[in-house]
């Protein structure tokens, strides 16, 4: 999934709702991959937030969260450790959700485009899920775009980003005018389905979801984390 919307739109709300709902559901094992020097809305999601890799073999769903800063050394410090994560994770039968809460600070900051390639070219067969958030389409690789199961844009004030995403959902000329047509202020966004062409108008609800204990969801068994190298 790929969710594009500027800064204070939802979409970190967005994605820190569906999978909680997802690993209530199913006991899903995921991690949010955090580099921002502060976020509340994460922080409010509920989640685990770790600094050290891995988590504990019952943490099924965390925030790892490393903030980053503006110094040169600061973001190679942070991109070492976040290449750290990604090797550990890349394993065969993976089977857990990666989501990447800003896409662009990754592929052009940090110069993490190359590995983040693999893990949309790859990931599948690995067992990894990708949902990214980004600001605007440009500055990550192509496959973030194309290779999705879901799209998602919430309002877009900016014509050529409000273009691209447009191009993106597949017709230019009409999903232009959709995504002008969100109303900012109820948190509005268009969501397509890939497979299906599907697409439906929402918002975001007020309350959230909040995770069960790890050993009262699906498919959890004590003992083991597949976290782990």
């Amino acid at each position: 999934m790929s969710v594009y919307g500027p800064s204070g739109s939802g979409k970190t709300y967005f994605v820190a709702f569906i999978l909680t709902e997802r690993a209530r559901l199913r006991g899903t094992h995921a991690v949010v991959v955090a580099t921002k020097k502060a976020d509340k809305t994460l922080v409010e999601a509920g989640w685990p937030i770790i600094k050290d890799w891995p988590p504990d073999y019952d943490q099924h769903q965390v925030i790892w969260w490393v903030p980053g800063g503006l110094s040169a050394e600061q973001q190679m410090e942070q991109q070492a450790q976040l290449r750290v994560v990604m090797h550990t994770l890349w394993k065969p039968d993976a089977n857990k959700v990666v989501a990447w809460d800003e896409l662009t600070y990754v592929c052009t900051d940090l110069g993490l485009g190359t590995p983040v390639t693999t893990y949309y070219r790859e990931g599948r067969g690995m067992g990894i899920t990708n949902v990214a958030a980004m600001q605007r389409p440009s500055g990550v690789p192509r496959f973030v775009h194309s290779e999705v199961g879901w799209t998602v844009s919430f309002h877009i004030k900016d014509e050529d980003d409000r273009n691209r995403v447009a191009e993106v959902l597949g017709d230019r000329r009409y999903f232009r005018e959709v995504i002008k047509s969100l109303n900012r202020e109820q948190h509005q966004f268009v969501l397509k389905r890939e497979l299906t062409g599907e697409c439906f108008i929402s918002s975001l609800p007020g309350t959230r979801p909040t995770l069960p204990p790890a050993k009262d969801q699906p498919g959890n068994q004590p003992g083991t984390s597949n976290y782990m190298s």
